[in-house]
């Protein structure tokens, strides 16, 4: 059966995950705009420029690209090795700010998923803490919030938690207002270029040992699917929810022993 060609907005697309998903849906033939903060080739329909950490550019942006977008799939995102404002800027501030341009621009029916990861694990332990950050809808709050913060705790993993977060607190007021739903993907380990600075911030033995409980690190093509399957009406009854997509590393460390036959 063909599927009907959507109109895809791809945020993050210069490489890794981000451009894997352009990739992905541009040869499936649907209308997929390309956006990243620097000029990029990834195959698409048309591609825009977006620094996440401007929000003037992502107004600019989202009131400029027109209405009845199918699906914001929100890939982009710094990892640890980046200046603390950076991180949290884009990785949280940019995707809820580019979120809330795009709601109005998304058809009824349409879909935001945006790629967190693994490393928000505990994030519900932290809800007291993240109310705060939450507060925040400027850059210079989220810088102010942080600097109160305790800097030995790892800023990725705040900005992943408030996305997340952020994603399941907004997922019931967009469906009512807009009828656009909200999950996102939490992947592990995936070979992509800014897999060594996660082996750097978050340690190489660690992710050595999630690759040697679940036999290999993730590839882009592992975490594509996940994000066109919730990007699509067949997961029509799926809001508000985050999926790991680990190889079951999260499972092997939180569920107890494992059953045998």
């Amino acid at each position: 059966m063909n599927n009907p060609q959507r109109k895809v907005v791809v945020v993050g697309a210069g490489s890794g995950i981000g451009a894997a998903t352009a990739a992905h849906f541009h040869a499936r033939g649907d209308y997929v705009l390309a956006v990243d903060v620097r000029p990029q080739q990834t195959p698409a329909s048309q591609h825009a420029c977006c620094d996440l950490r401007d929000p003037d550019a992502i107004t600019e942006f989202t009131g400029g690209i027109g209405d009845d977008w199918d699906l914001l799939a929100h890939v982009a995102g710094v990892p640890g090795t980046a200046p603390a404002a950076d991180v949290l800027t884009i990785n949280y501030l940019g995707m809820r700010l580019m979120t809330e341009g795009m709601l109005p621009r998304l058809r009824s029916g349409g879909a935001v998923v945006a790629v967190a990861s693994t490393a928000a694990l505990g994030w519900q332990q932290r809800i007291e803490t993240l109310n705060g950050l939450l507060a925040t809808t400027d850059a210079e709050s989220v810088v102010r919030w942080q600097a109160g913060q305790d800097p030995a705790f790892p800023v990725y993993t705040t900005s992943k938690q408030a996305m997340i977060l952020y994603a399941k607190r907004r997922a019931a007021t967009a469906r009512a207002e807009y009828g656009v739903r909200i999950n996102t993907v939490s992947p592990g380990p995936v070979q992509t270029p800014i897999l060594p600075d996660f082996e750097q911030t978050m340690g190489k033995e660690m992710l050595d040992t999630v690759r040697a409980t679940v036999g290999r690190h993730a590839g882009v093509d592992d975490i594509v699917p996940v994000i066109d399957f919730l990007g699509s009406p067949d997961a029509g009854w799926i809001t508000g929810q985050d999926i790991h997509v680990d190889g079951g590393f999260v499972t092997s460390i939180t569920a107890g022993t494992p059953i045998s036959a």
